[in-house]
């Protein structure tokens, strides 16, 4: 989401995005400012570059370690399909924190994955890096994996950490100085703490394979620290041949007399280095089974009633009625599209969710405890949740209007039902330059195929609405005029909903509407300003506060991305003179700078490819959340 995508909130789950809530199903990389997708393999990144916590300053003497450029993160092994997901489990392979065992990682992820467990194996830093500096990455990726609770399917409780030789006694540094709120700070007082820093890092067990709680070779004789950490319950495993037994032997019993929760298992014949090897993958599923906490095990109280949500043409609209005080509770609404989260209200006790056409969208609310995540009831969930009609538009080509500076030539599209005595959400839109446009005073128009494709996915979105396509040929000033006075004929003789008037401009396009957005931006609820150049002025785009959504190719043949950068900072810069804060900036301006990736197969030109950003459901959803 991600999609800002992403959201602030109480427990802090900026990484769940609405934003702008971009899911990316696709995405095998991803960093910890976007959504995961819970049913694929993904490598996260967990820093953002320059604001890593550090004490150690690199040197390259590792030679079986990470380059410079390193960035610490986790690797996400599904749990198997069709298991019943039980938890999540943080792996961190051994290797003396000098290089990580490949066979204490991704093959224990994989056998843990078929019990029902969302696997994470942790790339966290080694040396030069420090014992603690490890620990704060792994501290991250718990943070991480709570934060999308949701979007994995687990109880944010259920999070439990493991390691092998040098990864036990790294989840075992966790437990004993980096849980709860503990952040990098600690280390690095440069170090800027982000909303996810907020999100805990307690993890309800700690396995230690072959380890113990200490320092490398080394393990823990100081009582009254492990009795005073408040340790959670602790398995160990090591085997009969292994090198460290009588300290491992030693501390067990050190920690079963100062009160911890502790259960030791030994495989016959095994010396140290055994990873995925050996019949003890049984017994630690039982082990985490019982302290795992079941989303059944939720008190059957209420704190909200909740009726069925009600659609009305493309929205879902919900609404929230509390029983008790909820200031000290969260109230969670998502949307799940074929099980993948789509969009997410945190405690609005009344809101909507936009729906497209033709798919099948499940709904769940969920009370936590605040700043915990705790579920406080079971989560309430209503199912097949759907757009019964599709929506059928009547394309309406050649039309013309005598309009002050001459003939008006337009396409436009209304619902084949459409009644004057309903208002409908109106899309002005203008497509680029084209020899058929440019000649179109003297042969006649036969198609729109630009104006029909955004009449086709603005309607999956936004359902009924009526889509305006002037056919114009200067591309400045004249053209601005005759667009804005065709967008007054409508409005006037058309029954629109004054509220939800949205603009497209797409190269040449984008040049005429940024003038028409300069000359009156109090017709438009949002602009999408689509791979072309800004050709009005700012002021009074400021004044009126209408949300501007920038998007362009990285590699834009034509203009170029630094023309959509300046139109960026221009704008910016118009907001914070009339006063606006950052996050309210935020909230009316985007720069999205699309990837040659996002553009497939398709290389012809990239200029060319804004046609796919004019028609991207993710933007669309964003223009369609504001209203005048």
């Amino acid at each position: 989401m991600k999609l800002k995508t992403f959201f602030l909130s109480s427990f802090s789950l900026v990484i769940i995005l609405i934003a702008v809530k971009a899911v990316l199903a696709n995405e095998t990389d991803i960093t910890f400012n976007d959504t995961p997708n819970p049913n694929i393999q993904q490598t996260i990144s967990l820093w953002s570059k320059g604001n890593i916590p550090s004490k150690t300053v690199w040197t390259d003497s590792n030679p079986n370690g990470d380059p410079e450029d390193f960035m610490p993160n986790i690797i996400s092994i599904p749990a198997a399909s069709g298991t019943k997901i039980k938890g999540a489990v943080m792996i961190n392979p051994g290797g003396a924190f000098a290089f990580r065992s490949y066979s204490e990682g991704i093959p224990v992820a994989q056998e843990l994955s078929k019990l029902g467990y969302q696997c994470f194996v942790v790339n966290y830093r080694l040396r030069p890096y420090t014992q603690e500096e490890a620990a704060l990455d792994l501290a991250r990726g718990i943070r991480y994996v709570r934060a999308h609770a949701n979007d994995y399917g687990i109880n944010p409780d259920n999070i439990a950490t493991m390691g092998f030789s040098a990864g036990g006694i790294l989840s075992g540094e966790l437990a004993l100085n980096f849980k709860g709120s503990v952040n990098g700070t600690i280390l690095d007082k440069n170090y800027i703490p982000d909303s996810l820093d907020n999100v805990s890092s307690d993890v309800a067990a700690v396995g230690l394979m072959y380890s113990f709680y200490g320092r490398l070779s080394v393990a823990s004789t100081d009582s009254e620290k492990l009795r005073t950490s408040n340790l959670p319950p602790t398995y160990v495993l090591y085997g009969s041949q292994e090198v460290f037994r009588t300290q491992i032997e030693n501390q067990v019993k050190l920690l079963e007399e100062v009160g911890v929760t502790v259960e030791s298992h030994i495989l016959n014949g095994y010396q140290h280095g055994f990873g995925a090897m050996g019949d003890w993958f049984g017994d630690y599923d039982i082990f985490l089974s019982n302290i795992f906490k079941s989303e059944d095990n939720t008190e059957d109280k209420e704190f909200i009633k909740m009726e069925q949500p009600v659609i009305n043409g493309n929205k879902l609209i919900f609404s929230i009625t509390p029983d008790k005080d909820i200031s000290n509770i969260d109230i969670i609404t998502a949307l799940y599209d074929n099980n993948t989260l789509s969009d997410i209200h945190v405690n609005d006790l009344n809101g909507e969710f936009i729906l497209e056409a033709q798919k099948n969208y499940k709904m769940k609310v969920f009370v936590w405890e605040k700043n915990s995540m705790r579920p406080l009831i079971k989560s309430k969930i209503f199912d097949n949740i759907k757009i019964e009609n599709s929506i059928i538009m009547r394309e309406y080509l050649n039309n013309t209007l005598q309009g002050n500076d001459g003939t008006i030539h337009y396409t436009y599209y209304l619902p084949s039902d459409y009644d004057k005595n309903k208002s409908y959400p109106m899309l002005v839109t203008l497509p680029g330059w084209s020899n058929k446009f440019n000649t179109i005073q003297t042969t006649p128009l036969t198609e729109n195929n630009y104006a029909k494709s955004n009449a086709d996915t603005w309607t999956k979105l936004a359902g009924n609405m009526i889509i305006v396509s002037p056919n114009l040929t200067d591309w400045g000033e004249k053209s601005a005029r005759q667009t804005i006075e065709l967008t007054d004929y409508f409005i006037n003789n058309f029954s629109i909903d004054k509220t939800r008037i949205y603009s497209s401009g797409f190269s040449a396009g984008g040049e005429t509407l940024s003038r028409v957005i300069d000359r009156r931006p109090d017709l438009f609820a949002a602009y999408l300003h689509c791979a072309s150049q800004w050709d009005g002025e700012y002021e009074n785009i400021a004044k009126t506060k209408i949300p501007v959504y920038i998007s362009m190719a990285q590699n834009d043949e034509y203009y170029g991305a630094e023309t959509a950068k300046r139109a960026y900072d221009g704008i910016k810069k118009a907001y914070e003179n009339a006063g606006l804060s950052q996050e309210e900036i935020d909230r009316l301006l985007v720069l999205d700078l699309k990837e040659n990736s996002y553009f497939g197969e398709y290389n012809e030109s990239y200029h060319g490819g804004g046609y796919f950003i004019a028609n991207d459901t993710h933007i669309i959803c964003w223009l369609l959340k504001h209203t005048k």
